[in-house]
């Protein structure tokens, strides 16, 4: 079994300390992004995160395809004609695509595991994110196919989703999230009950 500290080995020199908590509160989506690539130090960070996450019954329903060919990534940009990510797109310096196993019934859900390991683990290394899901419904299905299609996805696969990875244009110091109040989603031994 792998450990923290074979895993710092593999990985290089130290790398930045971030409380969990802080990293899931200071975490926003960057949609503007430096045109410089991350590291091949780091992305291998961010992937090993994604490796090590949790999943139901161990089954790891996903595997990655790291995209920093500008081509490639103009022409799943031309698949969101229209689209707000379709911008976003054009401008990345590069994307991890997330491609889900249906052989498990927990894969979706698991794959937003994954998706949150990478983020977070991306942040503490000062690398910003945003999921780029294409056109809205119900055009998403169509443009997830021909997605997986572009990047060579085996037909028992699934491509979900785009993850951009980048440096961002601007570091925005979070102080306040807009979220739902404690009280209105969290209740005790009954759904309504106050805690």
């Amino acid at each position: 079994m792998l450990g923290i500290l074979n895993i710092e080995r593999t990985l290089g020199p130290p790398m930045p300390r971030m409380n969990v908590f802080d990293a899931i509160v200071g975490n926003v989506a960057v949609r503007e992004f430096r045109p410089d690539i991350i590291s091949e130090e780091y992305l291998k960070r961010i992937l090993e995160a994604a490796r090590l996450t949790q999943s139901a019954k161990n089954q790891q329903p996903w595997t990655f395809v790291v995209i920093k060919d500008r081509q490639m990534l103009n022409k799943l940009a031309d698949l969101m004609t229209g689209d707000m990510d379709e911008g976003i797109m054009k401008k990345a310096p590069m994307a991890v695509a997330i491609v889900g196993d249906p052989v498990s019934e927990f894969y979706l859900f698991d794959l937003g595991r994954v998706t949150q390991s990478m983020t977070l683990a991306a942040w503490e290394l000062g690398i910003g994110s945003v999921i780029i899901s294409g056109p809205e419904p119900p055009d998403r299905e169509n443009y997830r196919v021909k997605a997986g299609e572009l990047i060579g996805v085996p037909k028992n696969l699934e491509f979900r989703e785009l993850i951009i990875f980048g440096y961002p244009k601007v570091k925005k110091k979070v102080r306040h999230k807009q979220r739902k109040k404690y009280q209105d989603i969290v209740f005790e031994e009954r759904f309504g009950a106050s805690p």
